[in-house]
């Protein structure tokens, strides 16, 4: 979704502690990288020229040539050959215990004795896809206050014992968090039941979190890369999809009042609406009687009375039938801000694995064809990237980089050329065996921590994923055939994408009607408005 105070991401796992000034963390389309304009050229005149073109030869004179016994023979290295890489280790993703209570809460415990702390991440299934500022608010306002306690009583209380507390609104889930030691982890979990149960939300918090939301609208909408994703997502789904809405706009913060977020939580914050995770020193023989104790009476809802996902009401998604890019105009741009891509698949999809092997040997970090080719041979940018953007719904393949003004057309060419390359061609062997292996490689740095594996549970959970998927993971890269690259980028990575361009229009413009002369260009101010 657009990068807004109110559009969180979709892959969520940083915690918005409550001393933030903001709602949430950045949105599903962030800037993986930072990425700018290219380098000046080089200097057209060494030390070694004069202005009037004689050489000069800096220093001192040389002395006489030496003799050839005077001449010591030049002492070589010889570096011996690396060693063939070997075959990845095993890794064991750890048994995941549940159980759920009569009110319908599921539990599940992820053991990590190691140290003696526990996690506990309280996950609703309600998120900004269901209203783009009311579940960002009603999260951050949880901490301000209960029934039985104020906001500074709930801070003293998890503080004095080292721990934290605070929520945030992911677009498909919102999730309430603690961390504490094992010792404190009944404290931490009666806090955390207290706010998400018997929330009181005061009239001056919610003049203070519009008054942030505000101030942050107007930062985020100053921002090219902002700018960018949010009209990508706008313009690459259909009218009214929760995950592509247009610009927000400070009327509609003004307009929330007290009732609509009390009227939010109470409909999404019911105990068969959520799910309990808990990873570090603790087992399920101790979770479940301070979980009872603390989430034993929450109230439930009935099945019938919650919204329907709203992502239903999208049952077919069409596909450009012309190019057309987007421009929007920032006339003092000294630099454009890219995006290309289109609809792609949801996370569930079977194809997943083939995807992911084509976007990393695309443009999944510095060793793929994109950054190694416009950056590090053309020098057109500081960084490309792709990357593929889960969704319950059809997510996006997006290709996304800086580039100076001048070389914006060079840029689009760039890219064109490569997205044709890779729905035509078969990588080389050792190209497509290598960016396997990196894939296989990496996925063990993703799962060393307590939270790490929490955060794979989750997208298990928030994706429906098959319940042994984490386990499998690895193999199903490694399954990939060389062929299924080609027909994954054929089928995914289209040759009709949507195309966005933040900068100056007056120069740009004319440099992508030369190298895209069959496109339709469609140009915006600054607020995302059609001229």
């Amino acid at each position: 979704m657009p990068t807004s105070i109110a559009r969180p991401p979709r892959q969520q796992s940083n915690a918005l502690r409550r001393t933030s000034a903001a709602l949430a963390p950045s949105s599903r389309g962030s800037i993986r990288g930072s990425i700018g304009g290219v380098l000046g050229g080089l200097l057209a005149c060494s030390i070694a020229c004069n202005p009037t073109g004689e050489t000069v030869t800096p220093g001192p004179k040389p002395g006489p040539s030496p003799t050839p016994t005077e001449t010591a023979p030049a002492q070589g290295r010889r570096w011996p050959a690396p060693p063939p890489p070997t075959a990845p280790k095993p890794v064991r993703f750890p048994d995941v215990a549940s159980f759920q209570l009569p009110t319908g809460l599921t539990v599940y415990i992820i053991e990590n004795h190691e140290v003696p702390i526990v996690s506990a991440q309280l996950v609703v299934r309600c998120g900004t896809m269901d209203d783009e500022f009311l579940a960002a608010f009603a999260a951050r306002m949880l901490g301000q206050g209960t029934q039985s306690r104020t906001k500074a009583k709930l801070d003293e209380a998890i503080e004095f014992v080292g721990g934290s507390l605070g929520a945030f609104a992911g677009t498909h889930v919102s999730t309430v968090f603690a961390h504490s030691l094992a010792s404190d982890l009944k404290l931490a979990l009666l806090l955390m039941a207290d706010e998400v149960q018997n929330p009181v939300f005061p009239p001056a918090a919610l003049d203070k979190v519009k008054q942030e939301a505000k101030a942050e609208l107007r930062n985020q909408m100053a921002q090219p890369g902002v700018l960018a994703d949010t009209l990508f997502n706008q313009v690459v789904y259909p009218e009214g999809h929760p995950y592509g809405r247009p610009a927000p706009t400070e009327a509609s913060i003004d307009a929330i009042g007290l009732p609509d977020v009390r009227r939010f939580h109470s409909t999404f914050y019911r105990a068969n609406n959520a799910f309990l995770l808990l990873s570090g020193d603790i087992t399920a023989e101790q979770a479940r009687p301070l979980v009872e104790r603390a989430f034993g009476t929450w109230a439930t809802a009935e099945l019938r009375d919650l919204p329907p996902n709203p992502l239903n009401r999208f049952t077919r998604y069409t596909l450009p039938s012309e190019l057309v890019v987007h421009v929007v105009d920032r006339p003092d741009a000294t630099q454009s801000t890219i995006r290309v891509g289109n609809l792609a698949l949801a996370r569930n999809h079977e194809d997943w694995a083939a995807l992911a092997v084509a976007n990393q040997l695309l443009g999944g970090g510095p060793n793929a064809r994109l950054f190694q080719d416009l950056r590090e041979d053309r020098s057109l940018t500081y960084g490309i990237y792709s990357h593929v953007e889960p969704g319950q719904a059809p997510g996006t393949f997006v290709i996304e980089t800086q580039t100076r003004t001048p070389t914006t057309g060079a840029m689009l060419a760039g890219i064109f050329g490569h997205i044709a390359r890779i729905r035509t061609e078969d990588p080389q062997r050792i190209e497509f065996e290598n960016t396997v292996r990196e894939l296989v490689g990496s996925f063990p740095l993703q799962v060393e921590t307590a939270d790490q594996i929490v955060g794979k549970v989750n997208e298990q959970l928030v994706y429906g994923l098959p319940r042994d998927y984490w386990r499998t993971y690895r193999d199903g890269l490694a399954q990939v055939e060389l062929s299924e690259v080609r027909k994954a980028a054929q089928q995914y990575i289209h040759a009709l994408p949507v195309v966005v361009v933040v900068g100056n229009a007056a120069e740009v413009r004319p440099q992508i009607q030369e190298v895209l002369p069959t496109a339709k260009v469609i140009e915006y101010d600054g607020q995302l408005r059609k001229k």
